[in-house]
């Protein structure tokens, strides 16, 4: 058995893993969008490298070729006023995403600010091409119409960006489009020059989502399962009653989710 994880003097092993994710009701052909803390899970036993090509393996043995994976590889690169390089532009949101999206056939969307890896027999339908990073046809918009599932991989309060696409379906009053552009870096190195959409908060309100608020409504509706895993927590929610939830809550009171000192 492949070792993986020593913590409180007890040793975690890849199959333990496996199991931990089947009993979240993870299963073949599922699709999986990946936020992920892997330091929470004890001291490794195998190499850094090694341990990142395990949590990737795990993934795929559970949702099979049938399924797809998928990790944000956000770079903010429009926001920073930069071109977005599609090979050399590094994400910005941790050490498993980038190790992701440089692994044979994983292909990355075109969005210039939250971009992600994608990888499986569904890839294609979150490349399309989209005028908002949050609107129709968004990796977030394909997310929902196919019922994926958000992973919160080694800790509960990553924050969910999946409530960003809610919000602006609901048209929030405390967001609002702002428009960015530059240039894409295709992989063949052409430029192609591009408009988007960013369903921003109005910093002079509030317009921060409480994590506990959010969470705590998740569960009370069903749609939060976790599980344990080397005394770390992996959780899983169903993308479709998030949002069908979330935008009826949002219609009565659009301030429900929000942290009231924020």
């Amino acid at each position: 058995m492949q070792a993986l994880f020593k913590n409180q003097n007890k040793i975690f092993y890849k199959q333990d893993l496996i199991k931990a994710l089947k009993n979240l009701g993870i299963k073949r052909g599922d699709i999986l969008f990946i936020h992920s803390e892997i330091y929470n899970f004890g001291i490794p036993l195998v190499t850094p490298k090694e341990l990142l090509r395990i949590f990737l393996d795990c993934f795929f043995e559970v949702i099979g070729k049938e399924g797809t994976l998928i990790m944000p590889t956000f770079t903010y690169s429009f926001c920073d006023g930069k071109d977005y390089d599609k090979i050399n532009s590094k994400t910005k949101v941790g050490v498993l995403n980038e190790f992701f999206r440089l692994q044979p056939g994983v292909k990355r969307t075109n969005d210039p600010i939250f971009s992600c890896a994608i990888k499986g027999a569904k890839e294609d339908l979150f490349l399309q091409d989209h005028d908002s990073c949050f609107g129709e046809n968004s990796v977030f918009d394909i997310l929902t119409k196919n019922n994926g599932k958000i992973i919160l991989f080694g800790e509960l309060w990553l924050g969910v960006t999946y409530i960003h696409h809610i919000e602006e379906k609901a048209q929030v009053s405390y967001r609002y489009f702002k428009e960015f552009q530059g240039n894409i870096i295709q992989e063949d190195q052409n430029k192609l020059p591009k408009k988007i959409k960013y369903f921003v908060r109005n910093i002079d309100k509030s317009s921060i989502i409480d994590l506990v608020k959010l969470l705590t409504f998740l569960q009370k509706n069903n749609n939060l399962q976790i599980s344990n895993f080397s005394y770390a927590n992996i959780a899983v929610i169903d993308t479709l009653p998030f949002f069908e939830n979330c935008v009826e809550i949002l219609k009565h009171d659009e301030k429900y989710f929000l942290d009231n000192q924020g």
